[in-house]
């Protein structure tokens, strides 16, 4: 029986990929990048996700980003705003909790988008979870790549790729083992992860390295 695909309302799906461009390009003018250092930042954290789900996994054709055009209007708009009045956006007071926000929802919901894709797509339940982790966290990851940074993924941090992980096992076994209805299993899942992000943020749960390794890790320079 085919396995009904997940959308996000169109207008969530937009805002988070316009607010993840702005947080991109407003990183890279930080860096100090030119226009096209810019755009390809955040070009990247808002749809990178997305290209290695389609082009490394699914391979179904042209990217979802090329076949929809509001996407790259949506990122152009972005980097335009951050040419022209990107100081003031900085200084924005709540543009951090807002991205917060954004990433929280959008963590559970592109990690749910990406595996009911790959069920459709008929990949084993471990290349499920991988596929909608990758759409996950693969845009931060690219980021950090081009900006020659170490991903944020391998530092300790809030958790992030922990709970897309756990959020991804938590619906396959929702669909797989318990065969709850698919949209209710996402959206629990979208549900289960926000809260648990917004309380790690909160709280300042994080992750830490391994302290039999002490003596290796506390000499590394970024450490």
């Amino acid at each position: 029986m085919p396995v009904p695909s997940f959308e996000l309302p169109p207008y969530f799906d937009y805002g988070a990929t316009f607010l993840w461009a702005l947080s991109g390009a407003l990183l890279g003018a930080r860096k100090g990048y030119a226009i096209p250092g810019i755009l390809t930042v955040g070009f990247v954290s808002s749809v990178g996700g997305g290209l290695l789900r389609d082009g490394l996994f699914l391979q179904n054709g042209p990217p979802m980003v090329v076949r929809t055009p509001g996407y790259l209007g949506l990122i152009v708009a972005a980097v335009l705003i951050i040419l022209l009045v990107g100081g003031r956006i900085q200084r924005l007071r709540h543009l951090p909790h807002l991205i917060g926000m954004v990433d929280a929802i959008g963590l559970g919901a592109y990690a749910v988008v990406g595996m009911t894709l790959a069920l459709e797509a008929g990949l084993s339940l471990p290349g499920v979870v991988l596929v909608g982790l990758v759409n996950a966290v693969g845009g931060g990851i690219l980021r950090d790549v081009l900006m020659r940074r170490e991903p944020s993924m391998f530092l300790p941090g809030t958790l992030e790729e922990v709970l897309a992980l756990l959020g991804c096992l938590l619906f396959v076994l929702q669909v797989s083992a318990l065969g709850w209805p698919l949209r209710a299993a996402a959206w629990l899942t979208i549900g289960t992860i926000f809260v648990l992000r917004l309380a790690a943020i909160r709280y300042g749960l994080r992750s830490k390295p391994l302290p039999a390794f002490r003596d290796y890790w506390e000499q590394t320079p970024e450490r």
